[in-house]
């Protein structure tokens, strides 16, 4: 198996890609990883041999449009995709700009037959300690149409049966109430092409307010929803974080701290995202993972098992095939 890395464009140091595969690869002989970068760079953290390396003379920014990023075909984010649109690795992993990765995955890759659109799907954590749940679309498409969510369902179920061992993952369609008239035209689109399907477990429309009770494994909408529930989601924890500290350092709640340490700690691994830190391009013909911006090599790390499980699991040809009829 061999995984091809684009080690530039995030916020943080190359060596944290690169340290999370030396590990991933020192677990899993079987793996080869081409870094994808400055080989200057490169060479500098590895040891001889270490890694195979493809030299880019360009870096793709978190500011740069997704019209430029196509047009540089000498960027590390192009030519990691393409090494895998030419059947030369089975695999890419990226933690770049996100709106330039999915146009040149889209691009260079395609989309499986009979799928209209690619989606982002990230995995977030649900009040139920190591539960979580696959959001899609949380950001690829601006808009959508039911067909489109129908699809992302149908493919996501079958992503959480391969990945987690589910065999009837709950899937619902995010909605701003749970009453079958709710919604827009596309909701109800969806809504009854997902229930005339029973090879899926759909339960409905839900509400957004109840993601993290463990209510579905695969939250369903358009993109324009998906980005805001992820971003709410990810302000939240932030915000509940930083009112608990400021709280904590009163003088008057020393000893209330002392006594909560250990229901803090069960809090934070609770909602621990970085064993969890893989967004799967999903709907696309190559296994395609990406990762946050600012990750470092614990996230690298659990983006690369996602993406060893998606090709270990032929998941994208089972997709093809279950589009194919």
């Amino acid at each position: 198996m061999k995984i091809a890395l684009d080690v530039m464009g995030f916020e943080n140091d190359i060596s944290h890609a690169i340290i999370a595969a030396r590990k991933f690869k020192s677990l899993h002989k079987n793996v080869n990883f081409v870094l994808v970068g400055d080989k200057n760079k490169i060479t500098k953290l590895i040891k001889p041999n270490e890694f195979e390396i493809v030299h880019a003379d360009e870096i793709i920014s978190m500011d740069t449009n997704p019209l430029v990023a196509l047009r540089n075909t000498k960027s590390s984010m192009y030519i990691s995709i393409d090494l895998v649109a030419r059947n030369i690795c089975d695999g890419v992993l990226s933690a770049g700009n996100s709106g330039c990765y999915i146009s040149l995955v889209h691009f260079l890759i395609g989309t499986i037959k009979n799928v209209a659109k690619p989606g982002f799907m990230p995995f977030l954590p649900t009040i139920k300690k190591g539960k979580y749940f696959a959001l899609v679309d949380a950001g690829a498409n601006s808009t959508c149409d039911g067909n489109d969510l129908f699809n992302f369902a149908k493919i996501a179920s079958i992503y959480i049966q391969n990945i987690d061992n589910i065999n009837h993952p709950r899937i619902g369609v995010i909605n701003i109430g749970t009453e079958q008239h709710k919604g827009l035209e596309y909701h109800h689109v969806a809504n009854d092409l997902l229930l005339s399907d029973k090879k899926i477990n759909y339960l409905g429309f839900i509400e957004p307010r109840h993601l993290m009770e463990d209510i579905v494994e695969v939250a369903v909408c358009d993109g324009y929803t998906g980005n805001l529930v992820l971003k709410s989601c990810e302000g939240t924890g932030k915000a509940i974080s930083h009112v608990l500290k400021s709280k904590f350092k009163m003088p008057w709640n020393y000893l209330g701290a002392v006594f909560s340490i250990p229901a803090l700690i069960s809090i934070k691994k609770t909602f621990d995202y970085e064993n969890k830190a893989g967004a799967v391009v999903i709907g696309v013909n190559k296994p395609v993972v990406k990762t946050h911006g600012s990750a470092n090599k614990q996230q690298f790390f659990s983006a690369m098992i996602l993406l060893h499980k998606i090709i270990t699991n032929n998941i994208t040809n089972k997709i093809k095939k279950a589009f194919s009829k």
